[in-house]
């Protein structure tokens, strides 16, 4: 059985998009042939295309599979980069993405809490715990050796009255417990809404949208890579000798190791598609 092998990580800010895609495909280095990228990476168009849809829906770059990746050489990047672009954005904007976007969206969407219960709801709950605990413990003190007979029944008068207590309109404990239900739905609903705003920033109902969002921050993230930043190695891992370019982001550095051509031709191919987005 063929071992599929899965690896992801994150791309240029979360687009994971048209422009991340290709520059993340050219950086395993596969060559501009009359052969397709997916034969070229050693996988089917149909898993190339499942790649896709997963780094825009999911934010990261997959690849299932992927065997022969490594061992192609580099060839015109800028050449393939076109062609991959081309192919994420026609994928993007088919009507299996675009159900499978709003399957994500509404799998994503936050639950809303529970209404607030009222103080009758309170008072009901609290006193039926109380009954059932107080029903159990009668039956339990039936099989409990006499030496625990009478403390058993001391715990058994405890619960009673707190019943009794509960009972009571009136009662302060009651009223804590009403103001602790406030309290915690409030943080509840606050916590929602914040996820609602959220929610509502990363998955837009139109995903036309997410795609601009996405382009956006990809323009922003490469806007001031430094292709001509100097590399050392490091216990066998190449580390940048600026310690400003190696505390950058991963998204930033993978621009970097895509290189300038492959990242300029998706820029402008990410400035253009915004346009007709716009």
């Amino acid at each position: 059985m063929k071992t599929i092998h899965r690896f992801k990580h994150l791309l240029f800010t979360l687009i994971a998009g048209p422009a991340v895609a290709a520059a993340s495909f050219l950086s395993l280095g596969f060559t501009r042939t009359s052969v397709s990228p997916w034969s070229q990476l050693g996988i089917t168009e149909k898993t190339g295309i499942e790649n896709i849809r997963q780094s825009f829906l999911e934010g990261y770059l997959y690849s299932y599979g992927a065997s022969a990746a490594k061992k192609i050489a580099t060839g015109d990047r800028v050449a393939v980069a076109q062609d991959v672009l081309n192919y994420s954005k026609a994928y993007v904007n088919t009507p299996e993405f675009i159900k499978a976007y709003e399957q994500s969206r509404r799998s994503n969407m936050p639950v809303k809490p529970q209404p607030q219960k009222t103080k009758e709801q309170i008072q009901q709950e609290r006193i039926a715990e109380l009954d059932k605990s107080i029903s159990e413990g009668e039956k339990s003190m039936k099989s409990l050796p006499k030496d625990l007979i009478e403390p058993f029944k001391e715990v058994q008068q405890m619960l009673m009255d707190q019943k009794k207590d509960y009972e009571n309109p009136d009662s302060e404990m009651l009223a804590l417990m009403v103001e602790g239900e406030k309290y915690t739905h409030k943080n509840a609903m606050d916590q929602y809404e914040s996820q609602m705003s959220q929610w509502q920033k990363d998955f837009p109902a139109d995903h036309r949208s997410m795609l601009k969002a996405r382009l956006e921050k990809f323009l922003q993230l490469t806007a001031d890579v430094d292709f001509n930043a100097t590399l050392k190695e490091i216990n066998h891992t190449k580390k940048f000798v600026n310690p400003v370019y190696e505390n950058k982001p991963d998204e930033w550095k993978m621009a970097y190791r895509a290189g300038k051509p492959v990242v300029d031709a998706a820029r402008t191919f990410a400035r253009q598609w915004l346009t007709e987005l716009n």
